[in-house]
């Protein structure tokens, strides 16, 4: 691999290197054993709260009618520490969206400077942080929340301890590289502030069509140069809201803050801990096998039981890169054994994780949901029908190269194993069916609904499924405490970053753009699909949809477009982005997963994704697939 595996499989992500010798592929590394334990029992603390007082208070409800009603506000500061300390502590532990793409292939020494420089400017993001963060701070001292009326204040501590942790982390990596590589990388960054400084000095601010240009360019090319996406992101906004004037800087810093502040959010660290469960409590192997034994009497049965279990995964863990890891490793051996080449395994599993972009309860189309009007439980109803007939597309096309090229059935299997396959998977099932059935019946919020799921997949994985003991309970927390940290900063810095491009102005250059190609529905619903493939490679899906989703959205009421299904396009194109050469990181993953190179995967991934284009333009033509579900439920 040679991007850094990251997101929501860490244990993906490259190795961590000695601390006296920086080699590619190896940046970050730890600190003493009792620090690190200390990061992760402080994580996991505010984890085990939030989930404490939310499971809590809905079985209060629930039995008496009651419920605490400062409940929900401290879960609320539970999740902005999360996001921020979180997020620090992932940057710290390498788990943050990385593209490493260009700077890997660079040599040695030009290598050492970049992985200085790319510090360098997460040091600078947060030391910007910082600097408008402490009269924000101090401007809400006196202003009161509306449950505990407490001072305001302490709701943005999170995040001044956040920021203060990622520059004494970036200062712990930049130590380790040599004074020589420190002084070449710190001037190419200077050089560069001084030009930007110089360029608005003689030039005036950058705003309108020219700013645009430069936060885009400046976006990439500190992707490209291996900045954390994240930080990237926050950054830019900075930059640009400072040399454009369109507002005050500190109007960033509101942003970053209230990115996270929809309740839908409370979700997501819920949504992660459940799948993480699933996977180390021993939940997939019983899933599996079922999904197996109903269909691999088929031609090429373990390849179509690839697509449903990515189908029932995807409903699980919300994260797609957990997903292939999941049912890769699940099926790997057996499919190997079977006599299945690894490349055609690997095309066909980046293929079924493209169909299972809108599966609910999928974490981009609740995120998408919780920074747009859109309604979660409407949404992850209008993704079920697409995600079948995509995966029904795949199912045939697999069934047809398994006819042409003699693959194997599996063994048969008796009705009464199937029985006994089905009992034991049974419980395992009930995971995505509790989320889906919860949130769609209306019988309690989504993130009520994700916090009894998390609890009952506990009490399966530990006293059914005996996967999951205390200890390994304990690290299951801390890890998904991190991630959660990872994609909630994500979130706070794309939502940060999609406010600066509505201030300015880009949607107005987007329509004036469409304007020439007709200013039809038809070239905006095309423009779209196009833009969310390309930034879905590059940038990776979530930070794509945080970007241009609520934008886009926006503009689908001037083109006559339904909101609800143009969501669904955008997010399966964005899948398809993200599992494309030569950029996509999960289509990486997938081949490091099942143990084969990229170049001899592309040429068998092909017909699968031609498929799966061809289903997106179908989807795209007749809103009615997303719409009929949701309708018929009377959702809106």
């Amino acid at each position: 691999m040679t991007r850094t595996a990251t997101a929501l499989a860490p244990s993906l992500a490259p190795e961590t290197g000695a601390a006296d010798e920086v080699v590619p592929g190896s940046t970050y590394h730890r600190f003493a054993p009792w620090l690190e334990h200390t990061f992760d029992v402080v994580l996991g603390l505010v984890l085990l709260v939030e989930l404490a007082l939310l499971f809590g208070n809905t079985a209060m409800r629930a039995l008496s009618n009651n419920s605490l009603v400062w409940a929900n506000e401290v879960s609320e500061y539970a999740l902005t520490g999360l996001a921020f300390i979180g997020g620090a502590i992932a940057y710290h532990r390498g788990m943050h969206m990385v593209v490493r793409f260009v700077i890997d292939r660079l040599p040695r020494h030009l290598w050492e400077h970049a992985e200085c420089a790319r510090h360098y400017f997460v040091l600078v993001a947060a030391g910007i942080g910082v600097r408008y963060a402490i009269p924000m701070w101090i401007n809400s001292r006196n202003n009161l929340t509306t449950v505990l009326q407490v001072s305001k204040s302490w709701t943005l501590l999170p995040f001044i301890v956040g920021m203060v942790l990622t520059a004494l982390f970036a200062l712990t990596e930049l130590a380790r590289h040599s004074r020589r590589n420190n002084l070449v990388a710190g001037t190419w960054v200077l050089a560069l502030g001084v030009a930007w400084f110089f360029g608005q000095y003689f030039t005036g601010p950058w705003d309108g069509p020219a700013g645009i240009g430069f936060a885009l360019v400046l976006l990439l090319l500190l992707v490209f140069a291996g900045v954390p996406i994240a930080f990237v992101l926050s950054v830019t906004a900075y930059i640009y809201i400072f040399g454009s004037g369109e507002a005050d800087p500190m109007a960033v810093s509101f942003a970053l803050t209230n990115g996270i502040s929809s309740f839908i959010l409370l979700a997501v660290p819920f949504f992660i801990l459940a799948g993480k469960i699933m996977t180390d409590g021993g939940l997939t192997k019983p899933l599996a096998d079922w999904v197996t034994a109903a269909v691999g009497r088929l031609q090429g049965g373990l390849l179509q039981a690839v697509v449903i279990a990515m189908y029932i995964f995807s409903g699980i863990s919300g994260s797609k890169i957990a997903d292939v890891a999941a049912v890769g490793t699940t099926l790997k051996d057996m499919l190997k054994k079977q006599g299945y080449e690894p490349a055609e395994s690997a095309a066909v599993l980046s293929a079924a994780g493209i169909m299972g972009e809108t599966i609910p309860p999928s974490l981009v189309m609740m995120v998408l949901a919780s920074i747009t009007t859109l309604s979660v439980a409407a949404f992850f109803v209008a993704g079920v029908v697409p995600a079948a007939l995509l995966g029904l597309c795949l199912m045939a096309i697999v069934y047809w190269r398994a006819r042409k090229l003699n693959w194997p059935r599996c063994a048969k299997t008796t009705w009464p194993e199937r029985a006994k396959i089905t009992y034991r998977a049974f419980p395992a099932l009930l995971v995505p069916i509790i989320l889906i059935v919860g949130i769609v019946g209306g019988f309690a919020t989504t993130t009520e609904v994700s916090s009894f799921a998390v609890v009952y997949a506990i009490l399966i994985s530990v006293f059914l499924y005996r996967g999951m003991n205390f200890r390994s309970f304990l690290t299951t927390l801390a890890d998904s405490a991190t991630m959660s940290g990872m994609v909630l900063f994500m979130v706070s810095a794309g939502s940060a970053f999609s406010w600066t491009l509505a201030v300015s102005g880009l949607q107005t250059v987007v329509s004036a753009f469409l304007d020439t190609l007709g200013g039809s529905a038809v070239a905006f619903m095309a423009f779209s699909m196009v833009l969310m493939v390309i930034m879905g490679s590059i940038l990776e899906g979530l930070p794509s949809l945080l970007i241009f989703g609520p934008m886009l959205l926006q503009m689908t009421t001037q083109y006559g477009i339904n909101p609800m299904h143009f969501g669904i396009v955008i997010i399966i194109a964005m899948g398809i982005g993200t599992f494309i050469p030569p950029f996509g990181i999960c289509y990486f993953v997938t081949c490091a997963v099942m143990d084969t190179p990229v170049e001899k995967v592309t040429p068998r991934f092909m017909p699968y994704l031609a498929v799966l284009v061809i289903g997106l333009i179908v989807i795209a033509i007749f809103p009615s697939i997303s719409l009929a579900l949701p309708h018929a439920f009377n959702l809106r």
